[in-house]
C-alpha cells in the first residue's frame, strides 16, 4: 500500500478497527501528489467525534487513591488511547501535508505510525476487559488544535517529537510504577512496552530535528525558538521526568538539564513579578529617571531572582540575567517551584519583544515611577485589576494614595493613634513622646531633639527622612547642638521632601515583622518573623525557623508572656499588624504590605523591656516576606536563618574566590531533606541567590542550630552579631 493511500485511510477514515487500525502488509512510497490542507477535523466515528465530545462535561485525570478502582484504571487508558489516535492522525497529516519530505523521514513515521496503532489496540483490549468504551468519557482535541496547522517537517519533530512523545515518555513510565504498586501487572506490562517504544519515536524526532534545526543555535536555544504558545518546552515533561529515557533518545545534557528546570504556564495567565529594590527612592524623586547609588545597583543584580520564592511555577519573573541550571536544579531539589523567566539585559521589556499573551498581575518589588515606565508594555495583555487607565498609567491617583504610604511620617502618625488604641498597654508601649515626631523646619527639628535628650534616658536621637529605605536616608545625632554638616542635611531633607521623623535611637534588643496582602476588601495576615539589622539599618538577616533560640531568658520571658487579654507580645503583634493594615485598606492601597517593630532594653518599665510595635510601614513586598515564603520549605521546628552576606565580608575571610567559598560550604554543610511528596530540609546550607553571577551579596540559607554555629566557626562570618 502507498503512504498516501495508508495516511488518507487513518486521516479521514471513521471507522477504528478497519480504518485507524489498518495493518498493511507493505508500505510504498513511489507516487508523487500534491500536499493537502488540513481538515478541520480528523474523520472518526460520531461517538469520538471532538464537537460532539464538546457537549459532555469533562472528566478530571483519576488521583493515585482512585487508580484502584477498575473503571478509573479504565479511564487512565482512555485517556492514553485517545492520545495514540491523535498521533496516527497527525503523523498521517505530516505524509500528506509534506509529500516531498525525504523518504526516510516519511518512512520513519510510518513506522510510528504502525507502533502507535498497537499502542492503542493494547490500551483498547485492555480498557475492554477493564469495562470501559472507548468514547464512553470526552475526548481532548488540544493536540490537532496546535499541530494541524504545523508549516514545515521541522514543526512536527519539535511539537509532535519533542514536544508530546517526549512528555509521554515521563507519563508511560510514571503509570506503568503506579500500576506495578496496585499489583495490576497486565496494565504495567502494556506501558512498559509503549515507554521503550515511545523512546524511539523520540529518537527518530531528536535524528531529523538535528538535521534540520539552525546549526547556529545549540539544542535547547533551537527548540525553544521553535515553539509558539500555546506550546512550550513545559509541555514536554510529565509528572516526573525521566533523565535516562531522553538520554537514549539522542538529547544533550545540556537540553536535558534546561527542560528539567524550565517553567510556563499551561493555561492560566502568569503573573510577572519584577524586583526594583530602589522603589522607595524612585518613590521620593517622584519621576522616571532615578539613578540608584552602588548599594541599591548590586542588591538589584544579585537578587532579582529573590521573586522566585513568591511567585508560582505558573508565574514570570522580569530580570537582567537568568539563573543558572545548576543553581535551578539545587531550588529545584529541595522542593522549591521554579517560575519561567523573562530575561532581558537593559531591564526594558519593549512592546515588540514581549510574547503575545495575556498575562494575570503586575508585581513589581514596589510601584513607583520606574516600574510603572516599565511595566507599560504589557498593559495591553492584561486581565482583571490594572493599574492602568485609557492606556496610561493614572500618576495622580498613584501620587495622592500610594506615594504617601510609603512616608515614614505615616508610620509616626499610626504609632500615635496605636498608643492611644491600646492604652492598656502602656506598660509595654513606648511613652507617646518617644513614638517618633514629625517636624517641618529647622526650628521643629532642633525642639524636637530637645525635647528626646530632655527624658535623660537616650544618648542619641535619629532624623529619618520620609523616604528612604533599608538604612538610607537617615542620621544619628548626639547632642543637642548640631555641626554645621548636621544642620545642612537637615536643611536638604526638608527642602526636598519638606518633613523629617525625630525620634530616640533605642537600644534594639530584638526586631520583628509581620506581613499582609489586601486584595480588595479582603486582608489576609501572612505571620511575622525575626530579622537583623547591621548598625546602619541595613538588613542582615531572618530567623525563618524558631525565633528565639539564641536569646536571654528574661528576653523569652518579655516575649511569651501573656500580656493583659493576649497569649504574648507576637499575638499583640498580629493585632497591631491588621489595625495598620486596615488603615492602609481606607487609603485605598491594595497589594503586599509589611511593618516592622522592635523591643528595646528600657530600665525604666517594670518588664526591663519595651514593645515599638511599628516602626516601619512597607507599602510593598520586603525581604521578611520573602524569608516567609522560603520558610514553607524548611521542616517544622527546626532552627534556621536566612542571611544575607556580602561578599567583600567572605573574601576577607581568607578565601581565595566566591567559588572557592561556596564549594567548601556545600561540601561541609550538604542539604539533608525529609522525605515526603514535596521534601523539606532538615539540615544544611542553601545559597538562595546564584553564586555563580552574585557580585556583592549571597543570601545563604542556614538550617540547624548546630549548622551555624558550625558554619560560623568554618567561615569565620558572624550571621548573629
Amino acid at each position: 500500500m502507498e503512504l498516501k493511500e495508508f495516511a488518507e485511510i487513518i486521516l479521514f477514515g471513521t471507522n477504528i478497527a478497519s480504518d485507524k487500525l489498518l495493518e498493511p502488509k507493505l508500505l510504498t512510497d513511489d507516487i508523487s501528489y500534491q500536499a493537502i490542507i488540513a481538515p478541520k477535523f480528523p474523520g472518526r466515528p460520531n461517538h469520538l467525534c471532538f464537537e460532539k465530545m464538546k457537549l459532555k462535561k469533562k472528566l478530571p485525570f483519576p488521583n493515585i487513591e482512585q487508580l484502584k478502582s477498575e473503571q478509573q484504571r479504565g479511564f487512565v487508558l482512555h485517556f492514553f488511547a485517545n492520545h495514540e489516535l491523535l498521533a496516527m492522525e497527525i503523523m498521517a497529516l505530516v505524509l500528506l501535508k509534506f509529500p516531498n519530505a525525504p523518504k526516510s523521514f516519511r518512512m520513519g513515521i510510518a513506522r510510528t505510525i504502525l507502533e502507535e496503532q498497537k499502542h492503542m489496540s493494547l490500551y483498547l483490549n485492555r480498557m475492554q476487559e477493564l469495562n470501559v468504551e472507548f468514547g464512553e468519557i470526552p475526548v481532548n482535541d488540544f493536540f490537532w488544535n496546535c499541530l494541524s496547522q504545523m508549516e514545515s517537517p521541522l514543526d512536527f519533530v519539535t511539537h509532535m517529537s519533542m514536544t508530546f512523545e517526549q512528555a509521554n515518555i515521563d507519563y508511560s513510565l510514571f503509570y506503568k510504577d503506579l500500576m506495578l504498586k496496585i499489583n495490576d501487572f497486565k496494565t504495567a506490562n502494556i506501558l512498559d512496552i509503549v515507554y521503550k517504544e515511545e523512546i524511539g519515536h523520540l529518537k527518530h524526532g531528536v535524528t531529523w530535528f538535528e538535521r534540520l534545526r539552525d546549526p547556529q543555535q545549540s539544542q535547547w536555544e533551537a527548540y525553544v525558538s521553535s515553539l509558539k504558545l500555546p506550546l512550550s518546552p513545559a509541555r514536554a515533561k510529565g509528572t516526573i521526568y525521566d533523565r535516562e529515557g531522553r538520554k537514549l533518545a539522542g538529547l544533550s545534557e545540556d537540553y536535558i538539564n534546561e527542560l528539567s528546570i524550565f517553567s510556563s504556564s499551561k493555561g492560566r495567565p502568569p503573573h510577572i513579578f519584577y524586583f526594583n529594590p530602589a522603589c522607595d527612592a524612585e518613590v521620593a524623586r517622584g519621576k522616571i529617571g532615578f539613578s540608584p547609588n552602588k548599594f541599591v545597583e548590586n542588591l538589584q543584580h544579585d537578587c532579582s531572582s529573590l521573586m522566585l520564592y513568591i511567585a508560582t511555577k505558573d508565574d514570570i519573573i522580569l530580570t537582567p540575567e537568568k539563573p543558572s541550571v545548576e543553581f535551578l536544579q539545587s531550588l529545584k531539589d529541595c522542593g522549591f517551584d521554579l517560575p519561567e523567566w523573562y530575561e532581558n539585559s537593559l531591564q526594558c521589556f519593549k512592546s515588540d519583544t514581549i510574547p503575545q499573551r495575556y498575562y494575570g498581575s503586575l508585581n513589581p518589588w514596589g510601584w513607583s515611577p520606574e516600574s510603572i515606565h516599565l511595566f507599560k508594555n504589557f498593559k495591553e495583555k492584561l486581565i482583571g485589576n490594572i493599574p492602568f487607565q485609557n492606556n496610561i498609567f493614572v500618576n495622580d491617583f498613584f501620587a495622592i494614595n500610594t506615594k504617601p504610604l510609603y512616608s515614614k511620617c505615616l508610620a509616626a502618625e499610626i504609632s500615635q493613634k496605636i498608643n492611644a488604641k491600646f492604652s492598656d498597654m502602656q506598660d509595654i508601649l513606648p511613652a507617646a513622646v518617644t513614638l517618633g515626631r514629625v517636624v517641618h523646619t529647622l526650628e521643629e527639628t532642633q525642639n524636637a531633639i530637645a525635647d528626646i535628650f530632655s527624658l535623660n534616658e537616650y544618648s542619641m536621637c535619629v532624623l529619618k527622612a520620609p523616604f528612604g529605605s533599608s538604612g538610607q536616608n537617615m542620621r544619628r545625632i548626639k547632642s543637642t547642638k548640631q555641626d554645621k554638616s548636621e544642620i545642612n542635611w537637615i536643611k536638604r531633607i526638608l527642602r526636598e521632601q519638606g518633613s523629617l521623623v525625630v525620634e530616640p535611637w533605642f537600644n534594639k534588643a530584638i526586631e520583628f515583622s509581620y506581613q499582609f496582602k489586601i486584595d480588595g476588601e479582603q486582608i489576609s495576615l501572612l505571620g511575622s518573623t525575626r530579622f537583623l539589622t547591621d548598625l546602619r539599618g541595613q538588613y542582615k538577616a531572618t530567623f525563618v525557623g524558631r525565633k528565639s533560640d539564641d536569646l536571654d531568658e528574661n528576653l523569652i520571658k518579655f516575649i511569651y508572656n501573656p500580656v493583659n487579654e493576649y497569649k504574648d507580645i507576637l499575638t499583640f503583634f498580629k493585632c497591631v499588624a491588621e489595625y495598620v493594615a486596615e488603615q492602609l485598606k481606607n487609603a485605598n492601597y491594595e497589594g503586599p504590605a509589611g511593618i516592622d517593630a522592635f523591643i528595646y532594653s528600657d530600665k525604666n518599665s517594670k518588664y526591663g523591656f519595651r514593645f515599638k510595635v511599628l516602626s516601619e510601614i512597607n507599602p510593598r513586598y520586603t525581604m521578611g516576606r520573602v524569608a516567609l515564603e522560603i520558610s514553607k520549605r524548611i521542616q517544622s521546628g527546626a532552627f534556621a536563618v536566612w542571611a544575607h552576606i556580602r561578599i567583600e565580608d567572605i573574601l576577607k575571610k581568607g578565601f581565595h574566590s566566591l567559588e572557592d567559598f561556596t564549594t567548601q560550604i556545600e561540601s561541609k554543610f550538604p542539604v539533608i531533606k525529609k522525605d515526603s511528596l514535596k521534601p523539606l530540609i532538615k539540615e544544611g546550607i542553601l545559597f538562595t541567590n546564584d553564586p555563580k553571577s552574585a557580585k556583592f551579596v549571597l543570601t545563604t540559607l542556614i538550617v540547624g542550630k548546630k549548622v551555624l554555629q558550625e558554619f560560623m566557626s568554618f567561615s569565620g562570618l558572624k550571621i548573629l552579631h
